[in-house]
């Protein structure tokens, strides 16, 4: 038999709709979450008592309604069951469907009547009988159809005149029938019972029991119907009272609950806030005196919002602390920013920017660029005239960056042109510049230099090497090629050292470029090095004549290549054009 399944329809808010954020107060919040807290328990409890009362008494159904279902099948006896059953089998699959399937017409009941004979009549009775003693709705054996779409009538014991005969059929066409797999668990469950309802018989439970054959195999169902109503008002009657008391209950301890939550938690709660609000409102850069605006509140709640509370007012004397060393360190930052800055215009200062003079010698040209990676750095330059006829140029990178970098590179400079205005060869002055480093070099600290003497009149260079990069120098071919030099020790690492050098001469319009190791090791986002092949291509690529254009040509080169990487390194270049 069919159940009553209602069905339920539902409309939702459309997605696009936009929300507004709103603050809400933790009041309303914690009033919130204890009543739909109550609704959670009150259905809970419902459905507990519910399960509880409905349970037991589908179980006291199931087990009576069995008990009726195996007295009908020993008293009609497995023997006539077995045979009446052939009967209707047969003569349901040997009629065709077009007959068959109006149940009613004179063909089809013309050959399933004569079965309706004298022992059916009997056990007909039978299940009548014990319908009415019982008090079932009715009682009915019944098998289905090979396409379990029909349950076929072996035996009705409703009234006559509504009794089923047997051969006839129920359908989802006309009627509703229970699917196999529902029958299958009213079979092997101790309490389920499928339930429908009707508008003339209200509430009916259905049960199954399963009929065998001599051989023990299952032929068909005796299907028993009894009515519920009665058990469906006490339901309904329970729900009426117990529903309501447990609302106005819960309500009542909601209410109750929300009161101490309010006392205890709530008020302490939004006095933390509102002294946090006042707190943060109070510039704390400016003021010189302690505040106490947390230790005001004296909550004293023995719990965790006191814990809170005093963690509170612990946190604003730390920061009262925090804000006085502050100030103290950005004074002293105050003051190492304009140290830095003092010290910065000096560096710049100690670096010769007079390329004009230089240039004004109509046989060379010449420009340099230094870019320190923090506010001081440890690369530098120089160039001044020996004599009439002599250039030095000087380019060198001291260990380490900022301060002491700075600091170490003024005194190196200041000793190697000064050594230099002396005289004597690049491998004399590096060695004297050495060996004076050595002396007070407690901060182990070195540079290398590349220090070259030029002959303006005949382009002849001689040179020495301290450790630092090679050299550029115009080739045959006309571009700018790197000229592995010999290399010494670097400057200020040990003492007594000894230099070679070495010469080569510049023809009318070669070109000479000197570099630090910032230009070659600049890095960019995919942790790549500029390197001595990219400022070979770049050199290449350029077709200018002029020094400056070349420096700021490199310059550019080096920057498109690191990108937004930060520059890591000073960045030192020099280039001179001997034009001859």
């Amino acid at each position: 038999m069919g159940r009553f399944s209602p069905w339920v329809c539902y409309k939702g808010r459309s997605m696009n709709q936009p929300e507004t954020k709103k603050n809400r107060s933790l009041k309303r919040v914690a009033l919130s979450a204890i009543l739909f807290g109550a609704i959670i328990i009150l259905i809970m409890a419902v459905l507990v008592e519910i399960v509880l009362f409905i349970y037991p008494t589908l179980e006291n159904y199931k087990r009576e309604l069995d008990h009726e279902g195996s007295l009908v099948t020993a008293l009609i006896g497995q023997e006539y069951l077995e045979t009446v059953f052939d009967k209707v089998k047969d003569a349901y699959y040997s009629t065709p469907e077009e007959i068959r399937h109006d149940q009613y017409g004179d063909e089809y009941v013309s050959i399933i009547r004569p079965i309706a004979d004298e022992e059916f009549l009997e056990a007909r009775k039978i299940l009548n009988t014990c319908k009415e003693q019982a008090k079932l709705e009715n009682v009915y054996f019944t098998f289905f159809d090979e396409e379990y779409e029909r349950l076929v009538y072996v035996i009705d014991g409703n009234d006559r005149k509504y009794a089923f005969l047997p051969g006839m059929w129920l359908s989802n066409e006309n009627g509703t029938i229970d699917h196999p797999k529902t029958i299958e668990r009213t079979l092997h469950s101790n309490w389920f019972l499928p339930v429908t309802y009707g508008t003339v018989q209200g509430w009916t439970a259905t049960n199954y029991s399963e009929v065998y054959d001599s051989a023990g195999n299952v032929i068909g169902y005796m299907t028993m119907n009894i009515t519920i109503n009665s058990f469906a008002r006490q339901i309904m009657m329970f729900l009426a009272i117990y529903i309501p008391v447990m609302v106005v209950v819960l309500i009542g301890i909601a209410l109750l609950a929300a009161g101490a939550i309010n006392k205890s938690i709530i008020v302490p709660i939004n006095n933390l806030a509102g002294a946090a609000r006042k707190y943060t409102s109070i510039s704390k850069v400016e003021r010189h005196v302690d505040t106490s605006v947390f230790e005001d509140l004296n909550i004293h709640t023995g719990d965790e919002i006191e814990q809170l509370w005093e963690t509170m007012v612990d946190m604003e004397d730390d920061v009262s602390q925090a804000m006085k060393q502050i100030r103290d360190v950005t004074k002293k930052q105050e003051r190492l920013a304009t140290e830095l800055d003092l010290a910065k215009n000096i560096q710049a200062a100690a670096l010769p920017t007079d390329f004009k003079e230089i240039s004004e010698k109509d046989e060379i040209e010449l420009f340099a660029y230094m870019t320190p990676a923090k506010e001081v750095g440890g690369d530098f330059y120089d160039f001044f005239m020996i004599d009439e006829d002599h250039l030095g140029l000087v380019i060198a990178d001291v260990s380490g960056k900022g301060i002491p970098a700075a600091l170490f590179m003024m005194i190196s400079k200041s000793l190697i042109k000064t050594r230099a205005m002396e005289g004597g060869s690049p491998s004399e002055i590096l060695k004297f510049v050495n060996d004076s480093l050595c002396e007070d070099n407690i901060n182990d600290m070195f540079v290398t230099v590349w220090l070259g003497i030029l002959t303006i009149s005949t382009g002849d260079v001689i040179a020495a090497n301290a450790g630092h990069e090679y050299p550029f120098i115009t080739g045959e071919d006309g571009k700018l090629t790197l000229y592995k030099d010999r290399h010494g020790m670097v400057i200020g690492a040990m003492g007594g050292i000894q230099y070679k050098d070495y010469g080569f001469k510049l023809a009318k319009g070669q070109r000479l470029f000197v570099y630090t190791d910032g230009v070659a090791e600049a890095t960019n986002e995919k942790d790549e090095l500029f390197g001595l092949e990219r400022i070979e291509e770049s050199l290449g690529r350029y077709d200018g004549d002029s020094p400056e254009g070349l420096i700021r040509y490199m310059k550019a080169e080096v920057d498109a290549f690191a990108g937004s990487m930060e520059q890591f390194d000073d960045i030192t270049m020099l280039s001179l054009w001997y034009k001859g």
